[in-house]
């Protein structure tokens, strides 16, 4: 009995220290220590920090380069949006539990077509997420909020397909505008809300995980977009 209260008390301990700051930042705060001055994510990461987007993983780091899951991802975007209470309290998906910091954020995703998970019942909360669903999570918040609907969206398509054809150089190396994320990836970019990883060779790297500095990278520049 004794031995499994230890085994117990140390899967806690290692459960707390691995468990990220979830709670919404504000504007009291200080900068992290990992966020200095002038490196390319500081604005971003102060942005996120006064807008409640997260507080970072602990009173004094925001781990930047730290790999994001989905469920991070979509609680920012939820965030970034002002933690909007869902409509429906009915969740599809089997391994998103109500008790969890997530919950609230994976059915507003669900309502407004952010994302349908990774299969019909399963969300995958704890898989890293990619650059390239990132770039669909923002992509499809974007068309929702805009009320695109089909029509809307096939245009979008063919003007960026005859604006890759006219400026190759605008072209990623590893981005097929036919692959499911390749629209998101290009009229993101357009919009001047995502960048590549590298310029010689032009890259954008979409299946690589995404960093807790990128993702809020990308909410700055879509909230600093000129959507009027």
């Amino acid at each position: 009995m004794k031995r499994a209260i230890s085994l117990f008390l140390v899967l806690l301990t290692v459960v707390l220290i691995a468990a990220p700051a979830y709670a919404a930042g504000g504007q009291n705060f200080t900068m992290p220590v990992d966020v200095p001055e002038g490196i390319w994510y500081y604005n971003a990461v102060k942005w996120a920090l006064e807008k409640g987007v997260t507080s970072g993983t602990d009173a004094t780091h925001f781990s930047p380069n730290r790999f994001c899951t989905r469920a991070e991802a979509v609680t920012f975007i939820w965030r970034s949006f002002g933690s909007p209470e869902p409509k429906t309290s009915w969740c599809p998906f089997t391994d998103v539990k109500a008790e969890t910091y997530y919950y609230k954020a994976v059915l507003w995703a669900v309502e407004n077509n952010v994302t349908s998970g990774t299969s019909a019942n399963r969300f995958s909360p704890s898989e890293w997420v990619t650059r390239g669903q990132v770039a669909c999570f923002l992509f499809r918040i974007t068309a929702q909020k805009r009320n695109w609907d089909a029509v809307d969206i096939a245009q979008d398509k063919a003007l960026l397909m005859d604006w890759i054809r006219q400026l190759p150089r605008y072209g990623f190396e590893d981005v097929l505008f036919s692959a499911y994320y390749g629209h998101a990836v290009y009229a993101l970019e357009r919009w001047g809300i995502v960048s590549g990883v590298s310029s010689s060779p032009r890259l954008f790297a979409p299946n690589h995980v995404c960093t807790r500095a990128e993702i809020v990278q990308m909410l700055y520049g879509y909230w600093n977009y000129n959507w009027s």
